[in-house]
Protein backbone atom coordinates (compact mmCIF):
# COMPACT_ATOMS: atom_id res chain seq x y z
CA UNK A 1 0.00 0.00 0.00
CA UNK A 2 1.31 3.76 -0.79
CA UNK A 3 2.56 5.56 1.90
CA UNK A 4 0.05 8.77 2.24
CA UNK A 5 1.91 12.36 0.83
CA UNK A 6 0.72 13.95 3.45
CA UNK A 7 2.52 17.33 1.94
CA UNK A 8 0.51 17.12 -0.64
CA UNK A 9 -2.71 17.64 1.22
CA UNK A 10 -1.83 21.13 2.65
CA UNK A 11 0.06 24.52 1.52
CA UNK A 12 3.43 25.29 2.16
CA UNK A 13 4.00 28.23 3.40
CA UNK A 14 6.68 31.01 3.10
CA UNK A 15 8.35 30.34 6.60
CA UNK A 16 8.57 26.32 5.99
CA UNK A 17 5.40 25.72 7.57
CA UNK A 18 2.25 23.39 6.27
CA UNK A 19 -1.21 24.89 7.11
CA UNK A 20 -4.63 23.52 6.72
CA UNK A 21 -8.16 23.90 7.67
CA UNK A 22 -10.75 22.30 10.08
CA UNK A 23 -14.54 22.33 10.47
CA UNK A 24 -15.98 23.62 13.97
CA UNK A 25 -19.25 22.04 14.54
CA UNK A 26 -21.18 24.64 12.97
CA UNK A 27 -19.07 24.37 9.71
CA UNK A 28 -16.60 27.27 10.11
CA UNK A 29 -13.23 26.94 8.90
CA UNK A 30 -10.31 27.76 11.17
CA UNK A 31 -6.25 27.69 9.75
CA UNK A 32 -3.94 25.34 11.34
CA UNK A 33 -0.11 25.14 10.76
CA UNK A 34 3.11 22.86 11.44
CA UNK A 35 5.94 22.04 10.13
CA UNK A 36 5.34 18.59 9.63
CA UNK A 37 2.65 17.57 7.26
CA UNK A 38 1.78 14.45 8.97
CA UNK A 39 1.58 15.96 12.41
CA UNK A 40 -0.85 18.44 11.00
CA UNK A 41 -2.80 16.07 9.60
CA UNK A 42 -3.35 14.17 12.65
CA UNK A 43 -4.19 17.62 14.72
CA UNK A 44 -7.09 18.51 12.30
CA UNK A 45 -8.42 15.15 12.33
CA UNK A 46 -8.21 15.54 16.13
CA UNK A 47 -9.86 18.49 15.83
CA UNK A 48 -12.49 17.62 14.31
CA UNK A 49 -13.52 14.21 15.96
CA UNK A 50 -15.72 14.85 18.71
CA UNK A 51 -14.12 13.84 21.93
CA UNK A 52 -16.35 11.03 23.26
CA UNK A 53 -18.80 11.40 25.64
CA UNK A 54 -17.99 10.65 28.92
CA UNK A 55 -20.48 9.00 32.14
CA UNK A 56 -19.32 12.39 33.71
CA UNK A 57 -21.20 14.42 31.31
CA UNK A 58 -24.64 12.20 30.94
CA UNK A 59 -24.31 12.10 35.23
CA UNK A 60 -23.85 16.32 35.16
CA UNK A 61 -26.85 16.51 32.70
CA UNK A 62 -29.23 14.10 35.27
CA UNK A 63 -28.24 16.02 38.08
CA UNK A 64 -29.35 19.73 36.67
CA UNK A 65 -32.04 18.21 35.19
CA UNK A 66 -33.44 15.48 37.17
CA UNK A 67 -32.14 15.47 40.79
CA UNK A 68 -32.50 18.81 41.65
CA UNK A 69 -35.90 18.23 40.95
CA UNK A 70 -36.25 15.28 43.50
CA UNK A 71 -37.61 15.87 47.06
CA UNK A 72 -34.91 16.84 49.26
CA UNK A 73 -35.85 13.15 50.82
CA UNK A 74 -34.87 11.56 47.65
CA UNK A 75 -32.08 13.24 47.20
CA UNK A 76 -30.49 12.28 50.13
CA UNK A 77 -30.79 8.60 49.17
CA UNK A 78 -29.53 9.14 45.61
CA UNK A 79 -26.32 11.42 46.43
CA UNK A 80 -23.89 9.28 47.88
CA UNK A 81 -24.13 6.92 44.97
CA UNK A 82 -24.41 9.99 42.73
CA UNK A 83 -20.91 10.93 43.23
CA UNK A 84 -19.68 7.10 43.55
CA UNK A 85 -21.07 6.20 40.26
CA UNK A 86 -18.92 9.96 38.90
CA UNK A 87 -15.97 8.47 40.69
CA UNK A 88 -15.86 4.89 39.77
CA UNK A 89 -16.69 6.18 36.29
CA UNK A 90 -16.63 10.25 35.32
CA UNK A 91 -13.73 9.77 32.51
CA UNK A 92 -15.50 6.61 30.61
CA UNK A 93 -16.76 6.93 27.48
CA UNK A 94 -20.51 6.01 28.38
CA UNK A 95 -21.30 4.39 25.10
CA UNK A 96 -18.42 1.85 26.14
CA UNK A 97 -19.34 1.28 29.97
CA UNK A 98 -20.28 -2.58 30.18
CA UNK A 99 -22.46 -3.98 32.40
CA UNK A 100 -19.57 -6.19 34.12
CA UNK A 101 -17.96 -2.69 34.94
CA UNK A 102 -20.81 -2.39 36.73
CA UNK A 103 -21.56 -5.19 38.53
CA UNK A 104 -17.63 -5.07 39.68
CA UNK A 105 -18.56 -1.79 41.04
CA UNK A 106 -21.58 -3.45 43.30
CA UNK A 107 -19.42 -6.19 44.09
CA UNK A 108 -16.99 -3.82 45.87
CA UNK A 109 -19.81 -2.48 47.89
CA UNK A 110 -21.18 -5.66 48.99
CA UNK A 111 -17.78 -7.27 49.92
CA UNK A 112 -17.19 -3.29 51.87
CA UNK A 113 -20.61 -4.93 53.52
CA UNK A 114 -22.76 -2.49 52.50
CA UNK A 115 -26.14 -3.29 52.45
CA UNK A 116 -28.83 -4.82 49.73
CA UNK A 117 -30.67 -1.51 49.97
CA UNK A 118 -27.53 0.35 49.14
CA UNK A 119 -26.50 -1.81 46.44
CA UNK A 120 -29.67 -1.47 44.90
CA UNK A 121 -29.44 2.22 45.05
CA UNK A 122 -26.65 2.11 43.46
CA UNK A 123 -27.71 0.42 40.80
CA UNK A 124 -30.91 2.33 40.58
CA UNK A 125 -29.08 5.73 39.99
CA UNK A 126 -26.66 4.55 37.24
CA UNK A 127 -29.62 2.84 35.56
CA UNK A 128 -31.53 6.23 35.94
CA UNK A 129 -28.38 8.37 34.51
CA UNK A 130 -28.57 6.52 31.13
CA UNK A 131 -32.42 5.96 31.12
CA UNK A 132 -32.52 9.77 31.01
CA UNK A 133 -29.65 10.04 28.28
CA UNK A 134 -31.15 7.95 25.77
CA UNK A 135 -33.96 9.62 25.22
CA UNK A 136 -31.95 12.83 25.11
CA UNK A 137 -31.33 14.20 21.62
CA UNK A 138 -28.15 14.60 21.46
CA UNK A 139 -26.71 11.89 23.87
CA UNK A 140 -29.08 9.37 22.41
CA UNK A 141 -27.46 9.68 19.31
CA UNK A 142 -24.13 8.64 20.52
CA UNK A 143 -25.28 5.66 23.10
CA UNK A 144 -27.38 2.04 21.79
CA UNK A 145 -28.49 0.79 25.39
CA UNK A 146 -28.68 0.95 29.00
CA UNK A 147 -25.73 -1.40 30.24
CA UNK A 148 -27.44 -1.42 33.73
CA UNK A 149 -30.34 -3.01 32.86
CA UNK A 150 -28.87 -6.15 32.96
CA UNK A 151 -26.93 -5.91 35.80
CA UNK A 152 -28.45 -7.73 38.82
CA UNK A 153 -27.52 -7.35 42.55
CA UNK A 154 -24.35 -9.16 43.96
CA UNK A 155 -25.51 -12.61 46.33
CA UNK A 156 -22.78 -11.28 48.64
CA UNK A 157 -24.65 -7.99 49.46
CA UNK A 158 -25.98 -8.33 52.81
CA UNK A 159 -30.14 -7.79 54.05
CA UNK A 160 -30.19 -4.64 55.66
CA UNK A 161 -30.51 -4.49 59.48
CA UNK A 162 -33.55 -3.51 61.44
CA UNK A 163 -33.02 -0.54 63.92
CA UNK A 164 -33.55 -2.25 67.02
CA UNK A 165 -36.61 -0.76 69.05
CA UNK A 166 -35.81 0.59 72.36
CA UNK A 167 -35.77 -0.99 75.54
CA UNK A 168 -38.62 -1.06 77.89
CA UNK A 169 -36.65 1.15 80.45
CA UNK A 170 -36.14 3.43 77.89
CA UNK A 171 -40.02 3.23 76.90
CA UNK A 172 -41.04 4.24 80.15
CA UNK A 173 -38.37 7.03 80.68
CA UNK A 174 -39.67 8.70 77.84
CA UNK A 175 -43.21 8.45 79.40
CA UNK A 176 -42.27 9.98 82.20
CA UNK A 177 -40.24 12.72 80.76
CA UNK A 178 -42.76 13.33 77.97
CA UNK A 179 -43.89 16.91 80.42
CA UNK A 180 -40.91 17.78 81.37
CA UNK A 181 -37.77 17.17 79.11
CA UNK A 182 -36.52 19.40 76.42
CA UNK A 183 -38.79 18.23 72.98
CA UNK A 184 -39.77 15.53 75.13
CA UNK A 185 -43.59 15.65 73.53
CA UNK A 186 -41.17 15.27 70.09
CA UNK A 187 -40.59 11.85 71.35
CA UNK A 188 -43.69 10.85 72.89
CA UNK A 189 -45.42 11.55 69.73
CA UNK A 190 -43.01 9.89 67.73
CA UNK A 191 -43.34 6.55 70.17
CA UNK A 192 -47.37 6.70 70.11
CA UNK A 193 -48.04 6.89 66.50
CA UNK A 194 -45.44 5.51 64.38
CA UNK A 195 -44.74 8.74 62.43
CA UNK A 196 -41.23 9.35 60.45
CA UNK A 197 -39.54 12.31 61.74
CA UNK A 198 -40.44 14.28 58.51
CA UNK A 199 -44.14 13.00 59.08
CA UNK A 200 -43.88 14.56 62.95
CA UNK A 201 -42.52 17.64 61.94
CA UNK A 202 -44.84 18.97 59.09
CA UNK A 203 -47.84 18.00 61.89
CA UNK A 204 -50.06 21.10 62.12
CA UNK A 205 -52.54 21.94 64.82
CA UNK A 206 -55.28 21.62 62.17
CA UNK A 207 -54.44 17.95 61.19
CA UNK A 208 -55.46 16.95 65.00
CA UNK A 209 -58.90 16.06 65.93
CA UNK A 210 -59.00 16.49 69.40
CA UNK A 211 -62.42 15.46 70.07
CA UNK A 212 -62.42 12.22 67.28
CA UNK A 213 -58.53 11.67 68.99
CA UNK A 214 -56.69 10.98 65.79
CA UNK A 215 -53.82 12.69 64.12
CA UNK A 216 -53.93 13.00 60.20
CA UNK A 217 -50.87 12.70 58.61
CA UNK A 218 -50.43 14.43 55.34
CA UNK A 219 -47.14 15.47 54.18
CA UNK A 220 -43.39 15.41 55.37
CA UNK A 221 -40.81 17.87 55.94
CA UNK A 222 -37.43 17.32 53.93
CA UNK A 223 -33.68 19.64 54.06
CA UNK A 224 -32.60 20.78 50.95
CA UNK A 225 -29.24 22.37 51.58
CA UNK A 226 -30.20 22.03 55.40
CA UNK A 227 -33.70 24.11 54.94
CA UNK A 228 -36.89 22.40 55.60
CA UNK A 229 -39.79 22.80 53.04
CA UNK A 230 -43.25 20.87 53.00
CA UNK A 231 -43.87 17.65 50.36
CA UNK A 232 -45.58 14.50 50.42
CA UNK A 233 -45.25 11.44 52.10
CA UNK A 234 -42.82 8.89 51.49
CA UNK A 235 -45.63 7.02 49.84
CA UNK A 236 -48.97 7.33 49.04
CA UNK A 237 -49.61 4.79 51.95
CA UNK A 238 -47.68 7.65 53.71
CA UNK A 239 -51.18 9.24 53.87
CA UNK A 240 -53.38 7.95 57.05
CA UNK A 241 -55.34 9.38 60.06
CA UNK A 242 -53.59 7.42 63.04
CA UNK A 243 -55.10 7.68 66.62
CA UNK A 244 -54.08 9.57 69.66
CA UNK A 245 -53.63 7.58 72.96
CA UNK A 246 -54.94 8.53 76.28
CA UNK A 247 -51.42 9.62 77.23
CA UNK A 248 -50.29 11.12 73.77
CA UNK A 249 -53.72 12.87 73.96
CA UNK A 250 -53.40 14.56 77.50
CA UNK A 251 -50.13 15.53 76.61
CA UNK A 252 -51.39 17.21 72.85
CA UNK A 253 -54.19 19.18 75.34
CA UNK A 254 -52.25 20.77 77.35
CA UNK A 255 -49.69 21.82 74.41
CA UNK A 256 -52.93 23.35 72.28
CA UNK A 257 -53.57 25.51 75.09
CA UNK A 258 -50.18 26.67 75.09
CA UNK A 259 -49.49 26.58 71.23
CA UNK A 260 -47.43 29.60 69.55
CA UNK A 261 -47.54 28.47 66.18
CA UNK A 262 -49.86 26.45 63.79
CA UNK A 263 -47.08 23.83 64.02
CA UNK A 264 -46.99 21.32 66.73
CA UNK A 265 -43.08 21.18 66.80
CA UNK A 266 -41.75 24.92 65.62
CA UNK A 267 -38.88 26.14 65.37
CA UNK A 268 -38.05 28.73 67.84
CA UNK A 269 -38.38 32.24 66.37
CA UNK A 270 -36.21 34.78 68.69
CA UNK A 271 -38.30 37.25 66.38
CA UNK A 272 -41.24 36.57 67.75
CA UNK A 273 -40.82 37.52 71.25
CA UNK A 274 -40.08 33.69 72.09
CA UNK A 275 -42.84 32.62 70.12
CA UNK A 276 -42.79 29.84 68.24
CA UNK A 277 -42.04 30.10 64.01
CA UNK A 278 -41.93 27.99 61.35
CA UNK A 279 -40.34 24.54 59.69
CA UNK A 280 -37.37 23.80 61.83
CA UNK A 281 -34.02 23.65 60.00
CA UNK A 282 -31.91 20.60 59.83
CA UNK A 283 -29.74 22.17 61.98
CA UNK A 284 -32.50 22.75 64.23
CA UNK A 285 -34.09 19.81 64.89
CA UNK A 286 -30.12 17.97 65.27
CA UNK A 287 -30.03 20.76 68.11
CA UNK A 288 -33.54 19.79 70.11
CA UNK A 289 -32.67 16.18 69.49
CA UNK A 290 -29.14 16.76 70.91
CA UNK A 291 -30.58 18.73 74.12
CA UNK A 292 -33.45 16.06 74.44
CA UNK A 293 -31.22 13.31 74.60
CA UNK A 294 -28.23 14.94 76.46
CA UNK A 295 -31.51 15.72 79.28
CA UNK A 296 -32.66 11.74 79.12
CA UNK A 297 -29.48 10.85 79.37
CA UNK A 298 -29.61 8.90 75.84
CA UNK A 299 -26.04 9.97 74.73
CA UNK A 300 -23.34 7.78 74.04
CA UNK A 301 -19.27 7.96 74.89
CA UNK A 302 -18.73 10.12 71.89
CA UNK A 303 -21.50 12.32 73.20
CA UNK A 304 -23.91 11.35 70.43
CA UNK A 305 -27.61 10.29 70.79
CA UNK A 306 -28.24 6.74 71.11
CA UNK A 307 -31.61 7.05 70.27
CA UNK A 308 -32.91 8.09 67.04
CA UNK A 309 -36.58 9.08 65.44
CA UNK A 310 -36.26 5.81 63.61
CA UNK A 311 -35.26 3.56 66.98
CA UNK A 312 -39.24 5.06 68.15
CA UNK A 313 -41.07 4.46 65.04
CA UNK A 314 -39.48 0.64 65.36
CA UNK A 315 -40.30 0.79 68.95
CA UNK A 316 -44.18 1.80 68.08
CA UNK A 317 -43.89 -1.35 65.28
CA UNK A 318 -42.74 -4.00 68.05
CA UNK A 319 -45.09 -2.30 70.99
CA UNK A 320 -48.26 -3.08 68.35
CA UNK A 321 -46.83 -6.61 68.18
CA UNK A 322 -46.78 -7.44 70.96
CA UNK A 323 -50.12 -6.05 72.10
CA UNK A 324 -51.69 -8.21 69.17
CA UNK A 325 -52.39 -5.76 66.78
CA UNK A 326 -52.62 -7.55 63.35
CA UNK A 327 -50.66 -7.07 60.71
CA UNK A 328 -52.83 -4.99 58.12
CA UNK A 329 -53.61 -2.73 61.14
CA UNK A 330 -50.33 -1.94 61.64
CA UNK A 331 -49.26 -1.44 57.82
CA UNK A 332 -52.03 1.16 57.72
CA UNK A 333 -50.99 3.15 61.53
CA UNK A 334 -47.17 3.09 60.24
CA UNK A 335 -48.14 4.04 56.62
CA UNK A 336 -45.74 1.07 54.93
CA UNK A 337 -46.60 1.14 51.15
CA UNK A 338 -46.80 -2.98 51.10
CA UNK A 339 -48.19 -5.22 53.67
CA UNK A 340 -44.90 -7.37 53.37
CA UNK A 341 -42.81 -4.67 54.63
CA UNK A 342 -45.02 -5.25 57.98
CA UNK A 343 -44.97 -8.69 57.73
CA UNK A 344 -40.82 -8.88 57.39
CA UNK A 345 -41.04 -6.64 60.63
CA UNK A 346 -43.13 -8.64 62.46
CA UNK A 347 -41.45 -11.98 61.20
CA UNK A 348 -38.36 -10.53 62.83
CA UNK A 349 -39.79 -10.12 66.15
CA UNK A 350 -41.51 -13.34 66.33
CA UNK A 351 -38.03 -14.46 65.65
CA UNK A 352 -35.92 -12.48 68.71
CA UNK A 353 -39.29 -13.17 70.90
CA UNK A 354 -38.49 -16.98 70.44
CA UNK A 355 -35.52 -16.33 71.17
CA UNK A 356 -35.72 -14.73 74.42
CA UNK A 357 -38.39 -17.87 75.46
CA UNK A 358 -35.84 -20.04 74.44
CA UNK A 359 -33.22 -18.13 76.53
CA UNK A 360 -35.70 -17.81 78.98
CA UNK A 361 -36.34 -21.95 79.49
CA UNK A 362 -32.35 -22.30 79.15
CA UNK A 363 -31.86 -20.25 82.20
CA UNK A 364 -34.80 -21.54 83.91
CA UNK A 365 -34.08 -24.93 83.54
CA UNK A 366 -30.47 -25.17 84.42
CA UNK A 367 -31.07 -23.16 87.18
CA UNK A 368 -33.96 -26.17 88.37
CA UNK A 369 -31.75 -28.84 87.60
CA UNK A 370 -28.29 -27.92 89.09
CA UNK A 371 -30.81 -27.48 92.56
CA UNK A 372 -30.46 -23.75 92.78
Amino acid sequence: MAKTNFAKLFTLRADGRYQGYWKDRDGNRHALCDRDPEKLYARIVEKETPPPLTFGVIADAWETQVFEKLKPGTQACYSKPLRRAVDAFGSRPAAELSAPEIYSLLARLAAQAYSVKTVKMQLTVIRQIYKHALIDPVFGEELRYNPADTVTIPREAKKAVHRTAPEDEIVALIRARASTAYFGLFALFLLSTGFRRGEALAVRWRDIDLKGKTVACTGSVGFRSGKAEVGSTKTVSGIRTVPIIDILYDMLQQAYTNRTSDLIFPAPDSNRGGKGGGLMTLRGYEGHWQRYCEAAGFIGPDGKPTLTAHNLRHGTATLMFELGVDELTAQRILGHSRIEITREIYTDLRAAQKLKSVNKFNAGMTKYMSGQ
